[in-house]
């Protein structure tokens, strides 16, 4: 199965569901489900905190919910985002579905994915991004600018990109924890761009993978 076609797995693949009753002190709550919700956890991490962004302009106070995966944990908007995972034997993605105003939109969001045989950035460029099959090529996107220097403590590479047909833009992050590469692509309509960014970065900042 190739990565563009991981948007339709919603649909019919099985949802991970189940969540653990008992925890270790130092286990991490499971949220996996369709329209997941941000789970307590017996580590130090506070199930909400605030964060001031930047909108256009205006230094605006949010509230942010604790997001725990087994593969990783971050803070995101509640009110602005709806979680949604799936696994299979290809690997473990999670959406964040910009919710803006009540409305869910399924072209604006945050995309996490694991894939299950990808163990090196270089497995990882090769077998889900580049090539005739990639995420870039299947998807249309047209890189703009590919470069080493990431904000982000956790990633290696950032490659940007454009689809003029439908006027979309984003960012495909690469990679790497506890040994094993991944990705995360923000991707959002152009006009998103004020209001999704700074509201996506908190998402990205608060990313934990280990």
């Amino acid at each position: 199965m190739k990565p563009y076609q991981l948007n339709y797995l919603i649909s019919s693949i099985f949802l991970l569901s189940t969540i653990t009753a008992c925890y270790f002190p130092s286990t991490k709550d499971i949220a996996n489900s369709n329209s997941d919700q941000a789970q307590p956890t017996d580590t130090q991490e506070p199930s909400t905190k605030t964060a001031i962004i930047n909108i256009e302009g205006e230094k605006t106070t949010i509230s942010l919910e604790l997001y725990s995966h087994p593969l990783f944990t971050t803070y995101f908007p509640a009110q602005d985002f709806i979680p949604e995972s799936v696994a299979s034997g290809e690997g473990t993605a999670v959406w964040f579905y910009a919710n803006f105003g009540g409305t869910k939109n399924e072209a604006a969001y945050v995309q996490f994915f694991f894939p299950g045989d990808a163990n090196t950035l270089d497995e990882l460029k090769q077998n889900w991004i580049e090539g005739e099959n990639g995420l870039l090529a299947s998807n249309g996107w047209r890189v703009i600018d590919t470069t080493p220097k990431v904000a982000y403590p956790w990633a290696k590479e950032k490659i940007s990109f454009h689809q003029p047909e439908k006027n979309i833009t984003g960012t495909v992050y690469l990679g790497e924890a506890q040994g094993n590469a991944f990705y995360v692509v923000t991707h959002y309509p152009v006009e998103y761009g004020d209001g999704f960014t700074p509201r996506s970065d908190v998402i990205l900042q608060n990313l934990d993978t280990e």
